[in-house]
């Protein structure tokens, strides 16, 4: 419980007294020497935003539309490059193809060309054999002694139908070019009609239809890449009389 106590009139109610400040100096220092407070800095206020004359404006647009209308055209002129960089890819590649094609269809034309030339030939030789092939023997009985030694030995093979029309060629000849060697005749059922077999005492000569269209098809078939195919009447049927 509180004590209670008189009151004695002596608490002065008028206007507050100011509070003291008690400076209680240490260690030697002196008023002067007391830290002031920190001042406070203003900031100075930013700058105006800047102007701009109507003209500088105006500048500041054509310079900009320059400089996009510049860029533009750069870009125009690196997309053009690129295309055609592209169409002239495109165009070589063509060509290349179109050469290509156009060299295998002379190719194809070549082959097929001479396959009709030989296919011609090949029905065409039997009637020019019966037509011209005794002159065609003559003339090869004609090569051969016309350069042989005069007192040679000769055999002439050819197939037995033909072999007495062939003789009488064969003297004719002779009597020609002056042969003065013996000639022998000799019915050989392995020459083919057309084809002539001339030997003598170091060498011969001779006509085989056969072998020379088998060389001819080998040879075709070399230069066109194409196998070579041979028929069984290239000789003939026979000759005239």
């Amino acid at each position: 419980m509180a004590k209670l106590q008189k009151f004695l009139f002596d608490q002065d109610f008028g206007s507050p007294s100011r509070p003291t400040l008690d400076v209680h100096l240490t260690d030697g220092l002196g008023p002067d020497d007391m830290p002031l407070p920190e001042e406070i800095v203003e900031e100075e206020p930013p700058p105006p935003p800047p102007t701009f004359s109507e003209e500088e404006l105006q500048l500041a647009r054509d310079q900009a539309f320059e400089a996009g209308r510049m860029a533009g055209i750069s870009e125009a002129e690196a997309m053009t490059e690129r295309l055609q960089a592209l169409a002239e890819q495109a165009l070589g590649d063509a060509l290349l193809r179109i050469s290509g094609a156009q060299e295998e269809a002379n190719d194809r034309m070549v082959r097929d060309a001479v396959a009709v030339a030989v296919a011609v030939v090949r029905k065409l030789y039997p009637e020019m054999t019966r037509h011209h092939g005794l002159d065609e023997l003559e003339a090869l009985l004609h090569e051969c002694l016309a350069h042989l030694d005069r007192d040679m030995r000769v055999t002439v093979r050819i197939a037995p139908d033909l072999l007495e029309t062939v003789r009488a060629r064969a003297e004719k000849v002779a009597a020609e070019v002056a042969f003065e060697g013996k000639l022998l005749f000799a019915a050989d059922a392995r020459v083919a009609p057309g084809d002539i077999r001339v030997d003598w005492g170091d060498g011969g000569a001779e006509r085989d239809l056969e072998r020379s269209w088998a060389e001819i098809d080998a040879v075709l078939a070399r230069a066109l890449g194409t196998d070579a195919q041979t028929e069984d009447n290239h000789a003939g049927d026979g000759f005239a009389a």
